[in-house]
């Protein structure tokens, strides 16, 4: 125990902070963990959610870079060669096996085509993220629809 008499009054306290065995109480130990936890807590949480978005934003761009990809490669296919048909698959070449995609080719009416004159491409992209190979409707997913004229020019550029 210290005192002090300088001002005519005795304090005391219950330790000398000075002395090489002082240390703090539990008391004030837990105080400390229980405030620096009460500070980590919430900033984890936004540090976890900020990933888990990072994650979905990162499958939605790989869908739309995919996708464009695709509907430009059947594009092709329409101009040079005039063929329908349905193509399924995925970019595990590109090490997104993942990320699956179906194209259509058709120009028929019900499809919203004119035969031998306007064929319409659909290309969807989504995320398998159950792997069975199949869309379900909680897997993220996106659709490109356009149309392709036919056109002799096209025909022509390809063959050479």
């Amino acid at each position: 125990m210290r005192s002090d008499d300088r001002y005519g009054t005795r304090l005391t306290c219950w330790r000398d902070r000075s002395s090489p065995n002082s240390g703090y109480s539990l008391l004030e130990v837990v105080l400390a963990a229980a405030i620096c936890a009460s500070a980590l807590v919430p900033a984890l949480a936004v540090m976890r959610d900020g990933m888990t978005l990072g994650d979905i934003v990162d499958t939605k761009q790989l869908l739309l870079v995919y996708g464009v990809s695709k509907l430009e490669e059947q594009q092709a296919i329409v101009g040079a060669t005039w063929a329908t048909g349905t193509v399924t698959g995925d970019f595990a070449a590109e090490g997104q096996s993942s990320i699956r995609y179906s194209a259509t080719r058709s120009d028929a009416a019900g499809s919203g085509g004119i035969t031998n004159q306007l064929m319409v491409i659909t290309v969807t992209t989504y995320s398998d993220d159950n792997a069975n190979a199949t869309m379900d409707s909680s897997e993220a997913r996106l659709t490109f629809t356009t149309k392709v004229a036919k056109s002799v020019s096209y025909v022509t550029r390809a063959g050479s």
